[in-house]
């Protein structure tokens, strides 16, 4: 993907490139037959705030097309809808206005446009207009007279200007103006007063009642992105801060979470707004707009629009998707739920010669749904894309065309190809775990089955977070409990914003202090646990100087013992001397970084190698000093596995080291740098920081798809480390689809029986061996057969 976009981005001009990333060249020999590449990814950082469903699917796009052409204008204060006045009666109503209060007569020319403008100036001058309002000042038009290139400007002619009561004389010319004022504005005028206070009158629609004019419509005025259709309160944003201050943020008082200003949300379609239409799930949406009765006249314009609209609101009911609602903001998805959403989108632009990658798009999705996902990647297959997966789904292997598998191991013991064969011959290749694990007969996973009727227990009653049926649920302590059900069924309600919010904010604040009244009725048996963690897949530190050593801790028992060698004594070196954050042993030319960034002029950003230090971190009295035959940077540079042998001989670092390499982590290095780490291997190290730290409270532990990017064999590893935690005393929830999970579980709480309104409710709890005896609507429980019978 990397060479793909290089080579695209690299074939633009350089003033274009100096606005965007370019990426790095990969660290290969050749690269042949590259089709432009797209990749979809996991992360969701790419979204904001201002990307909704809606949006990154385009079909916010259609909508505010749709609106513009066949909406329905309404007055902003009484709400009724606008009538069409011929050009006489606008004049007299205008007359009248000015006859109140003077007034200049504007025609809006150029609405929220970037460029130059030379021509639109230039034309005013030529018919003898002399002054405009732009960007909100009236200025004088001159000569060769042009605007800031890459700003949005807004043009408004003067016609004429009204500083008395005219007279009849000058009523008859003040006429004329009007006239010409709605010939020059393409039906629309403005009267400008001496306050400051503007009334818009248009051949398009004015309010019968109020006598208020509206502009006519433009697909920007339905635009939160867009200047002209933002909420001016809170910019387009929804939201506002609250008034004391905080931050967890409040619905926009004046436009009630639309992001739209009231101009846009006055104007309807088949009786319904754009907000209330964005406001439903992608099937609500469907049903509204096949309800709407166009007239003959009107079907030229709306057909070929709602056929692109029902086509992408088919494929996210296709994804799985339907239960999103088409306002939800981008940067509240998930991992896989972002990525089928750009998926929704890629399959809706009907590009063909493209090669896609995706990173796990199985990620957040029930088994039921993978045969759906797989169907739309084939669709983008057939019409003539390439698709490169990076998978362990089982399904999605054995529906593959082709399977390359890396390994035999991880890190420094992986980077061979191991085979590239069909998925049928896989299993017969030597030293494919891959093949083992899903074609070879390894057996499915088994639980403690620990009785969890006989657990104290936590009990939620009344439980309305988001889509969830005022829930009654217990949470049986001292056990690993499986929260499941497919997309959209209220599982990460339930648990992370139920579950852990209410139970952080009992055991960290006092009631008065809580931040957010409760989404359930009553919790009991809370105080049983002495601390909650969620252990999610953000990242352990935000900079290369953060490493998982330091994170873990052992780092600083690292830095004692190479203070207590004989050479270091010598020379009175403190621990501090081995750290690459402290002054004295670090390279100060580099500061401790090894590898500083170069900023490059029209070329990516590049890290090179410190001149004085050669990346190596620390100056070279320092690197003098070693612990059995290695520095402090060799040491660092280890792998965990390495450095088991390495400190076998001290308990203090081997604990911690071991955990580590228990967990599937034995391949990092003890200096790598966190922000290379994936979100699976940091939420892994957060478990093992866990183990080797636990102090005999009771934590109650929220992970969510801990087995996101986790090959077979490392979901068996992680399952170890969950039921230590739980064998030591400890309650472990954990959302997750994953069939291994599931079945190792003492407790499965299912929720559905769908996504969305049709979800919410508990369809089953039990053992897995409960739910398979009686499944019921339980689509987890079919699959849990089905998984274990294999």
């Amino acid at each position: 993907f990397a060479e793909g976009q290089r080579r695209y981005l690299e074939s633009l001009a350089p003033y274009v490139r100096q606005y965007v990333r370019v990426l790095e060249r990969p660290d290969v020999d050749l690269v042949t037959g590259l089709a432009p590449t797209v990749a979809i990814e996991q992360r969701i950082s790419h979204t904001g705030r201002r990307s909704t469903v809606a949006t990154l699917t385009e079909i916010y796009h259609f909508l505010r097309l749709l609106f513009s052409k066949l909406g329905v204008q309404h007055c902003i204060r009484c709400g009724r809808p606008l009538a069409i006045e011929s050009r006489d009666a606008i004049v007299q109503r205008v007359l009248r206005r000015l006859r109140e209060r003077p007034a200049a007569i504007l025609s809006p020319i150029v609405a929220g446009r970037k460029g130059f403008h030379k021509d639109t100036l230039s034309a005013a001058r030529k018919k003898g207009f002399r002054r405009a309002r732009i960007d909100g000042r009236i200025v004088d038009i001159v000569d060769g007279m042009a605007l800031d290139r890459y700003r949005e400007h807004t043009i408004e002619w003067v016609i004429g200007e009204m500083h008395a009561p005219p007279g009849k004389r000058m009523a008859r010319a003040m006429e004329d103006t009007v006239h010409n004022a709605l010939e020059q504005g393409s039906g629309s005028l403005i009267l400008l007063d001496a306050a400051g206070k503007e009334e818009i009158f248009s051949l398009h629609g004015i309010c019968p009642s109020c006598g208020e004019g509206l502009p006519p419509l433009d697909p920007r005025l339905f635009s939160f992105n867009s200047p002209q259709g933002a909420c001016p309160a809170c910019k387009g944003m929804g939201m506002r801060d609250g008034d004391d201050g905080s931050d967890s943020s409040l619905p926009c008082t004046d436009c009630g979470g639309s992001r739209l200003r009231p101009e846009a949300r006055a104007v309807t379609v088949g009786g319904h707004s754009i907000w209330e239409l964005v406001q439903l799930p992608a099937e609500g949406v469907r049903e509204r707009l096949d309800g709407i009765t166009f007239a003959p006249e009107q079907m030229p314009v709306a057909e070929p629009v709602l056929t692109e609209i029902r086509s992408r609101l088919d494929l996210l009911q296709r994804l799985g998707l339907s239960y999103l609602s088409l306002s939800r903001s981008g940067n509240t998805l998930s991992g896989g739920e972002a990525q089928r959403v750009r998926l929704a989108a890629q399959l809706g632009s009907n590009l063909t010669g493209i090669c896609y990658i995706l990173d796990e798009p199985t990620i957040g999705l029930h088994p039921r749904d993978n045969r759906v996902l797989l169907d739309a990647l084939s669709e983008l297959k057939n019409r003539g894309n390439t698709i490169l997966v990076v998978e362990h789904d089982e399904e999605t292997i054995r529906a593959a065309d082709v399977v390359v598998d890396l390994g035999p191991g991880a890190g420094k013991s992986g980077g061979e190809v191991i085979a590239v064969v069909p998925p049928s011959q896989l299993a017969a290749v030597p030293g494919s775990v891959t093949g083992r694990f899903l074609f070879d007969g390894v057996p499915p996973v088994a639980g403690r089955g620990r009785p969890y009727r006989k657990r104290e227990a936590l009990h939620i009653s009344g439980v309305r977070t988001n889509n969830l049926k005022s829930l009654q649920v217990s949470f049986p302590l001292q056990t690993l409990t499986a929260v499941t059900g497919v997309s959209g069924s209220g599982k990460s309600s339930l648990v992370k914003e139920t579950l852990f919010r209410g139970l952080h904010d009992r055991l960290s604040k006092p009631r008065r202090k809580r931040r957010s009244a409760d989404s359930f009725g009553e919790m009991k048996g809370w105080r049983h646990i002495q601390r909650v963690l969620e252990v999610d897949h953000s990242p352990i530190g935000k900079t290369p100087r953060s490493v998982p050593a330091s994170y873990v801790g052992f780092l600083d028992e690292i830095r004692k013992l190479f203070s207590r060698t004989p050479e270091a004594r010598v020379r009175g070196y403190q621990p501090g001397r081995f750290s690459f954050n402290v002054a004295g042993g670090r390279c100060e030319r580099c500061k401790g970084q090894g590898r500083p960034k170069v900023s490059m002029s029209f070329l990516p950003d590049i890290y090179v190698p410190c001149e004085s230090c050669g990346g190596k971190r620390f100056n070279a009295e320092t690197l003098q000093v070693a612990y059995r035959g290695k520095n402090i940077t060799q040491v660092l540079e280890m792998t965990f596995e390495e450095a088991l042998e390495v400190f076998s001989a001290v308990p203090s670092i081997r604990k911690s080291v071991a955990t580590v390499c228990d967990i599937g982590l034995g391949y990092l290095r003890l200096g790598q740098p966190s922000p290379t780490l994936s979100g699976g291997e940091a939420q892994r190290i957060k478990l093992a920081e866990q183990l080797v730290r636990s102090n005999g409270a009771h934590t109650l532990y929220v992970l969510d798809e801990p087995t996101t990017g986790l090959h077979p064999a490392d979901v068996r590893k992680l399952l170890e480390v969950l039921q230590k935690l739980v064998d030591a005393g400890n309650t472990v929830v954990v959302i997750e689809h994953n069939l291994d999970v599931i079945s190792a579980a003492d407790l499965v709480i299912d929720l559905g029986p769908e996504g969305g309104d049709a979800g919410g409710r508990v369809v089953a709890r039990g053992s897995p061996e409960e739910l398979m005896k009686r499944p019921g609507k339980s689509h987890t429980a079919k699959w849990l057969k089905r998984y274990r019978q294999s």
